[in-house]
């Protein structure tokens, strides 16, 4: 069970959130059935959720990787108010709501400076589980037992892919970066560059032909800034770099280019998938 922090009375702004004398928020969720708490110099296997003060998530151990959980080195709080200092009282299984400043969290947490969404004043809620303590010892042989099912995985994605291009009866040339392309139609003019508006049509399947998602089901083009983070997969972005005004192409994307190793935030991709774009690069405005 959580142990009781040096804190005021529950706080009226945060409802059902009780604030410590450094200024942070916290609501016990759930009560594991551990009796450890963690020491400085450990290492704790979390499953964190960050949301705005709105409750929408944008960022999430789920998506980083396949077993959804972060493994953090156990230290001082990085920062007055830090969700570090909750950890310090939370034991083995137990589940916590914080509530922490956001440039604070940015600035001293991740080393980072503040998301466009977010701005000076504003709070990050985070969700977290203490699912586990470990010694130097036993977080190396996470480490390694992770390392190797990486391994496994990205051998097996290789099998696959090496046996698609054996027996397809379509031609791909190999392209860069783990990508393969096939021209459908050809366009006219300069190719699209970094700062471009684009306009595109694509559909996206697994190897073995089974689609996934489409713009032409939709039946709206998707437009963006090419180069800017965060609009596409980074195997669109590249694979639009070959095209100019009016060209099409099909795309063999490696699962690094595409959803990675936690799949689609759908759960419709699995990790680990390669797939194929269709891309059809309707129009170019020149940045």
């Amino acid at each position: 069970m959580i142990a009781v922090f040096v804190c005021s009375c529950t706080d009226p702004v945060y409802k059902g959130y009780t604030e410590t004398d450094t200024g942070l928020f916290y609501k016990l969720r759930v009560i594991g059935d551990g009796r450890k708490k963690p020491s400085i110099g450990d290492y704790l296997q979390l499953r964190i959720t960050y949301k705005t003060a709105k409750d929408s998530t944008f960022l999430d151990s789920y998506s980083s990787n396949e077993t959804g959980m972060v493994i953090l080195p156990f230290n001082h709080s990085s920062f007055k108010g830090s969700f570090e200092e909750g950890l310090t009282s939370m034991n083995e299984g137990d589940s916590v709501s914080f509530i922490v400043d956001a440039a604070e969290l940015f600035k001293s947490f991740f080393r980072a400076e503040l998301p466009i969404f977010l701005k000076h004043g504003d709070v990050v809620k985070m969700e977290v589980k203490l699912n586990r303590i470990m010694n130097r010892q036993e977080y190396a042989g996470a480490v390694k037992e992770y390392q190797d099912l990486v391994a496994d995985r990205d051998i097996e994605e290789q099998r696959k892919l090496q046996t698609f291009l054996d027996t397809s009866q379509t031609h791909f040339s190999f392209f860069s970066a783990g990508m393969y392309y096939m021209p459908l139609a050809q366009g006219a003019g300069n190719n699209a560059e970094a700062g471009d508006l684009v306009k595109v049509n694509y559909k996206g399947s697994f190897l073995d032909g089974r689609p996934f998602e489409s713009t032409y089901d939709r039946g709206q083009p998707l437009e963006f800034r090419l180069g800017e983070q965060g609009q596409v997969l980074k195997g669109i972005e590249l694979g639009i770099s070959l095209l100019n005004e009016g060209a099409k192409a099909k795309f063999i994307i490696p699962s690094q280019l595409a959803f990675g190793e936690a799949g689609s935030s759908t759960g419709i991709v699995p990790p680990y998938s390669t797939v194929i774009y269709e891309i059809e690069l309707l129009s170019i405005n020149k940045k």
